[in-house]
């Protein structure tokens, strides 16, 4: 089991370590089975511990996939946000996004299965992923970068490819280059002239890797 909830827990209290278990069995179970399919028995086997120690920490189900799903993409998020300060040209932004994105939902196989299967399943967590993306977005179109109308729709394409990549790479349909093929796609489709797009989307890129 990839422990990242139950590393970050050492040295807090047992009630938090126990938590933090139960986080990560689900993130094991999700990735394994899929959300619909999985049961609040086969998460707590998972973490080894009896059902009742579950409602102890978690309403239900859907409660715990809201908190890992979200504590997934806030980590994302926070990395992101965290590598793209000083960024300033939105094709830059855009493109360093989407395949850091792509890069560290992979890096990770369980998350990224866990928090592919939870985008679909929680529509909060959809706008979240798309909320994101339509901020560098908004940015291209004001500077002139970007030759689009800025509509949901767009913004939901957009995100929708990310996710996609994610899954395609997972499950092995997709190299390594998928990212930056991703990035060029959607730098294009936002209007940017297809050398730049290429260039920009196929700039050597270091990954970045998530906080255990």
């Amino acid at each position: 089991m990839h422990a990242v909830f139950t590393n970050r827990a050492r040295g807090l209290g047992k009630s938090a370590r126990t938590r933090a278990r139960l986080m990560d069995a689900a993130v094991e179970v999700f990735a394994r089975q899929g959300i619909e399919a999985a049961s609040v028995n086969e998460i707590a086997q998972a973490a080894d511990v009896a059902n009742g120690t579950f409602y102890n920490h978690f309403k239900d189900k859907d409660e715990i996939v809201g908190v890992v799903a979200f504590a997934i993409a806030g980590d994302v998020a926070e990395r992101l946000d965290q590598a793209m300060e000083g960024f300033e040209d939105a094709a830059e932004r855009t493109s360093f996004a989407t395949r850091q994105f792509i890069e560290l939902a992979t890096s990770a196989p369980n998350w990224g299965r866990a928090l592919v299967r939870a985008v679909w399943y929680l529509p909060e967590l959809r706008r979240q992923v798309s909320a994101f993306a339509r901020s560098d977005i908004e940015r291209g179109v004001k500077s002139g970068l970007f030759k689009v109308e800025l509509d949901d729709f767009l913004v939901d394409l957009f995100a929708s490819l990310v996710v996609m990549t994610v899954f395609l790479r997972l499950e092995g349909e997709a190299g390594p280059d998928a990212g930056a093929q991703a990035a060029e796609h959607q730098l294009r489709m936002l209007g940017v002239p297809p050398a730049r797009a290429k260039r920009v989307a196929w700039r050597e890129l270091t990954p970045l890797s998530l906080a255990a």
